[in-house]
């Protein structure tokens, strides 16, 4: 598996972000869009990147700025397998973030995904304070991870 940071509007990464809009509409009833602007991965200290698997994009992830030490993870998603495409792109993701220099990664997941909450925790997130735009979002579950 090699990862690699690329244009969120690259041809690979439409073709996953189309996937992963297709099954948040079959698991949520929306595709998750709401608070995510693709613009926002081009900016300092964020980026997007793509998990190949002797070259086929599987994987996908974006980090955008929260803060300095904070970065946000975004439109994560992974095709299904067992061979642990999702696990690898998040040790990824969490490498990439150190090397801007995050010291937390944040994310959100709604309740009605709680395959992807698992998924989190599973990986090392927490449940913590939802945190602006979901402060008053009663169905959204915000978690972070601590980096090393």
């Amino acid at each position: 598996m090699r990862f690699e940071k690329t244009d969120v509007q690259s041809a690979d990464a439409q073709m996953l972000l189309y996937e992963l809009n297709v099954a948040l509409m079959g698991i949520l009833g929306h595709n998750g869009t709401k608070h995510v602007c693709l613009d926002d991965f081009n900016h300092d200290k964020s980026f997007f990147v793509i998990g190949y698997d002797e070259d086929m994009p599987v994987c996908c992830a974006g980090i955008r700025k929260f803060d300095d030490t904070t970065g946000e993870v975004k439109r994560v998603f992974a095709k299904k397998n067992h061979r642990g495409y999702g696990a690898e792109l998040m040790a990824a993701v969490e490498t990439l973030a150190l090397d801007c220099g995050y010291r937390r990664l944040i994310l959100e997941c709604r309740e009605g995904n709680p395959h992807a909450i698992d998924f989190y925790k599973r990986v090392g997130y927490l449940p913590c304070e939802n945190y602006p735009p979901y402060k008053n979002e009663t169905d959204a579950v915000c978690l972070e991870k601590k980096l090393l």
